[in-house]
């Protein structure tokens, strides 16, 4: 069954397929399949790369519109491919679901999340970011406080997704952890995208991936605007017998204001992500969640850069990358990532082209423009 399933992944167009039993997985909550299947026995992992081109003209600001929807197509590809592996365990008696391949929370399964329906809730964050005359504006001023707290209240900012694709694909031998936390293939970095299947099917762990293109170089701590990737600190986790080491990891929320497209410049001066957002993160995470509630309150409500990338933070949320409707994301960052490349010259090349890609600042009618120093 195990090599009947990751040969059809392979046809299906997966550069790399492994599975992982149960025993491996549960050490942290987003490894637990048991939250998608209840009765799970086993994972298989998918991943497929992205593209250099693509990738090279991101980083150096040339071209973001490529990316985005080349990342796009990439997941729902990804999904695609765990749809047919559903399909070939269903056929063999088994159960097995495909998991989301982002943008899937935890915190939307709660009770307290799902007693307004998404589309009310969209619709009235669509409302308090829409341009009106100064009266409309007062009142939605006042109402917007209280919403948001009645709505935030159900939402945990550790963000532990239903499924850790990146966990699993290091469980199941086709990854290894990098220093910022991203998993790498030998053959591409960090510039990949994972995917996972969870099963009954009782299939047996691939050996663990020895080998790591990680040589320390923490070029994608030096790219994070956000002081989310720790240069020195160290953090573990241990899946099956086996215990990996990355970085200590700062707050959640770090990376939902810079990658989010909230700040486009923070720590490092002279550059910027695809944002023209320039909130200053805190230096610490003491209260960072506070900030983030503040700065909400104080934007959310008025007709700015910031209430429309709240508003469609809102959105992806909900639907994330394969049912959506329509496309209201942007891709602004995903630096730490797309850095990395297979060798330490490539990585210094990209690390060299995002010093020297300039700034992107905000034109009328919420419009981009790149702005080389």
């Amino acid at each position: 069954m195990k090599r009947e399933l990751k040969r059809l992944a392979l046809d299906e167009g997966a550069a790399a397929v492994g599975t992982a039993s149960a025993d491996r997985l549960g050490s942290v909550p987003s490894m637990d399949p048991n939250y998608l299947l209840q009765g799970a026995r086993s994972i298989v992992s998918v991943m497929l790369p992205l593209d250099e081109e693509h990738l090279r003209r991101y980083l150096s600001k040339e071209d973001r519109d490529s990316l985005e929807h080349h990342e796009v197509e990439v997941y729902r590809e990804l999904y695609r491919i765990g749809q047919k592996v559903v399909s070939l365990l269903h056929s063999n008696g088994y159960r097995a679901v495909v998991a989301e391949p982002n943008l899937d929370y935890r915190y939307k399964d709660t009770p307290e999340y799902t007693k307004t329906p998404h589309r009310v809730k969209q619709g009235v964050m669509d409302w308090f970011a829409s341009e009106s005359g100064w009266l409309v504006t007062r009142i939605k001023e006042k109402l917007f406080k209280p919403l948001y707290y009645r709505d935030v209240a159900t939402t945990d900012w550790n963000l532990t997704p239903s499924f850790s694709h990146r966990y699993g694909a290091v469980a199941a031998g086709i990854g290894n952890f990098g220093w910022s936390g991203n998993v790498l293939h030998p053959d591409h970095g960090a510039r990949v995208l994972y995917n996972t299947v969870i099963t009954d099917a009782p299939l047996k762990s691939d050996p663990f991936m020895k080998e790591t293109t990680c040589d320390g170089c923490r070029y994608c701590a030096r790219v994070c605007q956000s002081g989310m990737i720790h240069m020195k600190d160290t953090d573990k986790v241990k899946i099956g017998r086996k215990t990996f080491t990355h970085n200590k990891k700062a707050h959640n929320l770090r990376c939902v204001l810079v990658c989010g497209g909230l700040s486009g410049q923070s720590m490092h001066k002279g550059w910027s992500t695809w944002s023209p957002g320039r909130i200053t993160v805190p230096e610490t995470d003491d209260h960072i969640e506070t900030f983030w509630n503040d700065f909400v309150l104080e934007n959310g409500w008025k007709h700015n850069y910031y209430s429309k990338v709240l508003t469609n933070l809102v959105y992806h949320a909900e639907h994330g990358f394969i049912r959506r409707c329509e496309d209201r994301m942007r891709t602004t960052c995903g630096f730490c990532q797309f850095v990395c490349s297979r060798t330490r010259m490539e990585r210094k090349e990209n690390y060299e082209a995002i010093l020297a890609s300039g700034e992107v600042v905000e034109g009328p009618g919420f419009s981009f423009r790149v702005v080389k120093n």
